[in-house]
């Protein structure tokens, strides 16, 4: 499950308008393969907002009122991510929290996720 805070919400729904799209556009949320440079990270957030058709193969979140899509790819990185805002020098700055998030860059768009331990083990034949 993806969400986001009733604030997040607020700027999305604020895009839409100014933007002037059409009712029923969703926030498209996904990775990419795509870290900041010295940072250890290997992926970044990318958002959009999508007017089009759902996607073959996308997931559908209702979070605050607003639909949230997800790529199959994408959606192993994001599971249980909840979206928020915070006011930046530059205006609204979306913040990630993100259960898989084991490291993040300063900028908040990358991040490293936990790798799960896997042990192997010799099976001696008889």
């Amino acid at each position: 499950m993806i969400t986001m805070t009733a604030n997040a919400a607020e700027v999305v729904r604020g895009d839409i308008n100014k933007e002037k799209l059409p009712a029923g556009t969703a926030l498209r949320l996904g990775v990419v393969n795509d870290g900041c440079k010295d940072s250890n990270t290997q992926y970044r957030y990318v958002l959009e907002l999508d007017s089009e058709a759902v996607r073959p193969g996308d997931h559908l979140f209702e979070s605050e009122g607003i639909t949230i899509r997800v790529d199959r790819q994408s959606l192993a990185h994001l599971d249980g991510v909840q979206l928020g805002v915070k006011q930046g020098p530059h205006g609204n700055e979306y913040m990630f929290l993100n259960p898989h998030a084991e490291h993040s860059c300063s900028c908040g768009n990358t991040f490293s996720e936990v790798m799960p331990d896997i042990q192997v083990k010799e099976v001696e034949a008889n």
